[in-house]
């Protein structure tokens, strides 16, 4: 096989490229790939006509870009065009519209393929549209009809706008589905290669939520408000482009696996170029200068004397960003062994073969390379030390002021994090220590104000308690008037019998708080935030708040009463203490009862106006707190946690909602021992 390239300018200089190098003459088995900044649809069919008019049997597939790649290096607005020759291949492409879903659209693309179950069919170059289709599950979708397919390519670009990329090939044009080219031939040598080096920067993040590609909450906090937090309050005008530079990174399948920002919603969330799975562990990333330079000729060693006829790069427009002009020193090596051509996307695609197992993945951040030939003896004898005679210029100053700093942020987050992970430890074995040391009662003892509980009960049984004294000298008045009647003595002592039936009933609602035992009873879940209501009935009548209650379940815990009640209370309190430290006029506490397939839920929401985002992350942790040592009562935050994980065996959250309330979650499972 044999490639040219050519740097797109008019077409009467396409048709004299054609024609100077023979082009024509070779009517069978010709791949076009063109690779474009222009993504109107117009300009790709026009091109694609005068191609057909010089080589009317051309296979052709194109796709926009963010930059494009020709034996020059990285270029801008432009377009490169590469003519690939075969001998013994035989090429076939396909156009596939958007299907229902992105993993539909992988299959459906393979099943258009004559014999694609074929070993024939050893390889697929393939374009999508930049920001419809989810690359991830597409490939899965591929995978899933025929897993021995060698996958190359990426997903479309247009020039970091975000607006509209485009795919086609020789039938015409879309701006969503895929692009692909088929490769028969099952002695055709391919090699295929990557380039990551993005190092991972800050500590780690949990996601909390999110449905395949779409993230919706990360470390208790909104997506776009987790970016805002760490990259500043400017960043969401700047998304989706600048998402692409400050990728989430997750582990998957042995690799570090960047996921760039693609869409940004309206409720806060973000989708990325690929699925993030809730519970994944997240970092943000940087890219690491150095190890990207010198990557870039490790890859031209690692290959320099396989059989290579012609070279394809696909590389993600994060790593030109970064680079800059300098990116030439990962791309030009690689011309010294073969023609080169390529381009700049918003995702790549990589055939991965490790452990015994090959899979073809969506990386973001990389460069991948293809390389192709159909020879099996390496094509020309080159000398390791050619890159030394004629070396890309290079601002050394500029290069070593950002290798430093890659450095700096590379060494600065290793660091932190190994002391991150100390003082987890740490604070675990304390836990643990205090846990052991002395009971819970001990425990909330200390760290509870009792007076202030005591101050409660007070509040609570002073209104019962005048009205039976009232009784029971309305009573006394009547009698000596003498005017008291069986009606009015009647009256008078039921009254007085409900007052201490409502002092019993307080009493016992406090002896199951103060009762701290680990021993578990079953206790309906509405029963137990009754209780908990009435220990604190009196803070909210006093303080003016509305308590709207959610209607009653029939479901059933097993749960220690008092500690759960503790929980309770610490939250109600803490809403309390936030609505009239704030000065709400219509102060409002809301309490839902809800239940799935695996726990029973509790949710506490105050209209305060949320929990400030700097603070969101850190509520539940050790010995944080944002009152003043004489303003503390309950258990703390920390505890209540402690408590809902280790001795209920659920689950505490909380998040803001967009109109200004906090949500408290408390999850129980079924069945708590």
């Amino acid at each position: 096989m044999k490639t040219f390239t050519l740097d797109y300018d008019s077409k009467e200089q396409l048709f004299a490229f054609i024609q100077s190098n023979n082009i024509s003459d070779n009517t069978d088995n010709i791949l076009v790939q063109i690779f474009t900044s222009n993504n109107k649809e117009e300009f790709a069919i026009n091109l694609v006509s005068n191609i057909k008019e010089r080589i009317p049997d051309a296979k052709i597939i194109g796709s926009s870009t963010c930059g494009e790649i020709s034996q020059k290096g990285s270029i801008s607005n432009s377009t490169v065009i590469s003519f690939s020759i075969f001998e013994h291949t035989t090429i076939m492409t396909k156009l596939i519209p958007e299907c229902k879903s992105s993993y539909e659209l992988g299959q459906t693309v393979v099943k258009s393929f004559e014999n694609y179950t074929s070993e024939e069919l050893k390889l697929i170059i393939t374009f999508t549209d930049g920001l419809h289709t989810n690359g991830e599950e597409y490939l899965d979708g591929i995978t899933s009809i025929n897993k021995n397919i060698i996958i190359s390519g990426c997903m479309a670009a247009d020039n970091s706008k975000f607006e509209n990329t485009i795919i086609f090939n020789e039938t015409g044009v879309i701006n969503n589905g895929a692009v692909a080219a088929a490769f028969y031939n099952k002695d055709l040598n391919i090699h295929t290669d990557y380039s990551y080096n993005w190092e991972t920067v800050g500590k780690k993040h949990i996601v909390n939520k999110s449905q395949k590609n779409r993230v919706y909450e990360i470390s208790g906090m909104k997506t776009i408000d987790f970016y805002k937090y760490y990259l500043g309050q400017d960043i969401e005008k700047l998304l989706p482009a600048i998402g692409i530079e400050f990728p989430l990174v997750i582990n998957k399948d042995d690799l570090s696996v960047a996921r760039a920002v693609l869409t940004k919603h309206d409720d806060g969330s973000l989708s990325f170029s690929g699925n993030i799975p809730e519970g994944s562990v997240i970092q943000f990333g940087h890219g690491d200068v150095q190890m990207i330079i010198n990557k870039g000729l490790d890859t031209v060693k690692k290959i320099i004397n396989r059989p290579i006829e012609s070279i394809f790069i696909y590389s993600c427009m994060a790593r030109r960003a970064l680079l800059d002009e300098d990116i030439n020193l990962e791309i030009l090596p690689l011309r010294e062994i073969s023609s080169i051509s390529g381009f700049f996307t918003y995702g790549e695609f990589y055939h991965n073969c490790s452990k015994n197992t090959c899979t073809n993945q969506l990386l973001n951040q990389t460069m991948t390379i293809l390389a192709l030939s159909e020879s099996e003896e390496p094509i020309h004898e080159i000398s390791p030390n050619i890159f030394s005679h004629n070396p890309p210029k290079v601002d050394e100053i500029a290069l070593h002021r950002t290798q430093a700093l890659s450095t700096l942020i590379g060494q600065t987050t290793k660091e932190l994090e190994s002391l991150n992970q100390d003082l987890e430890i740490r604070v675990q074995e304390e836990i643990q220590l205090n846990i052991e040391k002395d009971s819970l009662l001990s425990v909330l003892q200390t760290q509870a104000q009792l007076g202030d509980m005591i101050e409660m009960i007070l509040h609570q049984w002073r209104q019962p308690l005048s009205a039976i004294t009232s009784s029971v000298t309305s009573t006394q008045v009547y009698k000596e008037a003498d005017i008291l009647t069986d009606d009015l003595l009647s009256a008078n002592l039921k009254d007085m019998l409900s007052y201490t039936e409502h002092l019993n009933t307080t009493i016992e609602d406090f002896r199951d708080l103060f009762h701290v035992s680990n021993k578990s009873s079953k206790i309906k879940l509405s029963t137990l935030v009754d209780k908990s209501i009435t220990v604190i009935s009196s803070l909210i009548r006093t303080n003016n708040v509305e308590l709207i209650r959610g209607e009653s379940c029939k479901c059933e815990v097993i749960v220690p009463i008092g500690l759960t009640m503790q929980v309770i209370l610490n939250i109600l309190k803490n809403s309390i203490d936030a609505l009239v430290e704030k000065d709400i006029p219509d102060k409002k506490i809301n309490i839902e009862f809800l239940e799935n397939k695996n726990f029973h839920t509790i949710k506490i929401s105050d209209n305060a106006g949320g929990i400030p985002l700097d603070i969101l992350p850190y509520i539940f942790d050790k010995k944080f707190t944002t009152k003043l040592d004489s303003d503390g009562t309950g258990i703390g935050l920390n505890m209540s946690k402690t408590i809902v994980e280790n001795k209920l065996k659920g689950e505490l959250s909380a998040h803001n909602t967009d109109d200004g309330w906090v949500v408290f979650t408390i999850a129980i499972p079924f069945v708590t021992l």
